[in-house]
């Protein structure tokens, strides 16, 4: 049992029970609890030394693309017809899923707990409803009493429409949440439609995105957390979605913690032995997780959780040299910027809001501000910060790992020199 109880959303963010902050920085391990003991015990070694503080796991065993070996237990006896039967669970299967659970627990890791999930290759994906509505019964009543639970519909749910109909995920839904009596967080996971955060039972969004530079504008909306469980993975697949580069890996996770939300690590990279993290655990063979590490240890040292800071569309004119504005704005260029904003082509405006995008958050005072420079190559950054506060301003090498000071006691507007490379961002913290 964590030492600070369990984790629960206030407002757009998370704390343990006693009041601290969690922030969530996982990494996903499908098929964590249907290995053997000796390859389990060698992830939770791996974990012990890792950033990661949430895993992403599945209840059912996972068949697909380099995860297709058997369990060794299945989750409940089957009735004559072949029908599997949640009312006759199998005691050392869900033993062991508990004593998983137990283990990520005492390393201080929530278990994020995917409840039904499309990649099947035994039934457990085209029971009936009646049948998943017993075996949620029992799942909920068995491991409902952990406290380092959350519960995930699904991973894709979307992927399931074939078998469980949006009438029925409702069901679902309903159904955990009238189950569960401790209160555990409850999401849903998609594919390619996300799952309506604003509906009262989803206590924070499971989003798989790749683009996210809108994800502050979700958190506004339905004011709940946002994690982004899946924005693809660091490995050498040549599916697509398992070959980011370990730096891209990284910078999505601070595209998300600058943008207010957070981010969940993967990792596919081929192997002999067919052991992909991803899918089965192991040891960690990439390049992102120390960097996630660094980014975990800036994120907790600051005075409160980070919210996405607001400017105005286009407000980067203020912060051009008052020369360069004056002959800006007094120039056709300047008086017609708006018109043509206007004007604009929809999807051209989409891809350049993409591409321009600022990740840019703050702490809620104002105690803190972070601006993620991601690929941008600048020679400076003009600054504008609070006059009611001075500031240290710290250049962060998000990829080399290091902190520079660069300004004391600043304050209002304000040039920061940097080195002209990608990933860089500038923290500046009150005094």
């Amino acid at each position: 049992m964590s030492k600070h109880g369990m984790v629960k959303t206030v407002g757009t963010h998370f704390e343990y029970e006693d009041g601290t902050y969690f922030y969530p920085f996982g990494t996903t391990i499908y098929a964590l609890a249907h290995q053997t003991p000796e390859l389990m015990e060698q992830t939770f070694q791996t974990l012990k030394k890792s950033p990661f503080n949430k895993v992403r796991m599945c209840v059912f065993p996972k068949h697909y693309q380099y995860n297709n070996n058997e369990p060794r237990f299945y989750p409940f006896e089957k009735r004559e017809d072949g029908s599997w039967n949640p009312e006759k669970p199998v005691k050392e299967y869900w033993d062991n899923l508990e004593q998983v659970i137990r283990r990520l627990d005492a390393l201080e890791i929530q278990a994020d707990l995917v409840l039904f999930h499309s990649y099947d290759n035994w039934g457990f994906a085209t029971m009936p409803q009646e049948d998943n509505l017993k075996y949620l019964e029992y799942c909920l009543q068995r491991l409902g009493n952990l406290d380092n639970v959350w519960w995930s519909l699904a991973n894709e749910y979307d992927l399931l429409l074939s078998e469980i109909s949006m009438e029925e995920w409702y069901e679902i839904e309903e159904f955990v949440a009238s189950h569960n009596p401790k209160g555990h967080l409850i999401s849903n996971h998609n594919c390619f439609k996300t799952w309506d955060m604003g509906r009262p039972n989803i206590t924070h969004g499971s989003y798989q995105i790749k683009n996210l530079c809108y994800v502050a504008d979700r958190i506004d909306k339905y004011k709940k957390p946002i994690c982004i469980d899946e924005c693809c993975y660091e490995g050498n697949l040549p599916e697509a979605w398992g070959n980011l580069s370990a730096e891209e890996m990284t910078a999505r996770f601070w595209m998300a913690i600058s943008s207010g939300a957070y981010c969940t690590h993967g990792e596919t990279f081929l192997d002999d032995e067919d052991i992909v993290w991803w899918a089965k655990g192991g040891i960690l063979k990439g390049k992102s997780p120390e960097r996630i590490g660094f980014l975990r240890d800036i994120v907790e040292s600051l005075p409160s959780p980070l919210v996405a800071y607001k400017e105005a569309p286009f407000e980067f004119m203020d912060n051009l040299p008052d020369e360069v504005k004056e002959i800006f704005t007094s120039s056709p260029a300047g008086r017609s910027f708006q018109a043509a904003i206007a004007q604009a082509d929809p999807m051209e405006m989409t891809v350049m809001q993409t591409f321009e995008h600022e990740y840019k958050a703050c702490c809620d005072d104002k105690s803190a501000i972070l601006n993620y420079l991601y690929q941008r190559c600048q020679a400076y950054a003009n600054l504008t910060l609070p006059e009611d506060k001075t500031y240290k301003v710290e250049v962060i090498d998000t990829w080399n790992m290091t902190r520079k000071t660069v300004l004391d006691n600043a304050s209002g507007r304000v040039k920061v020199e940097l080195p002209g490379q990608p990933y860089m961002a500038i923290l500046a913290t009150a005094n």
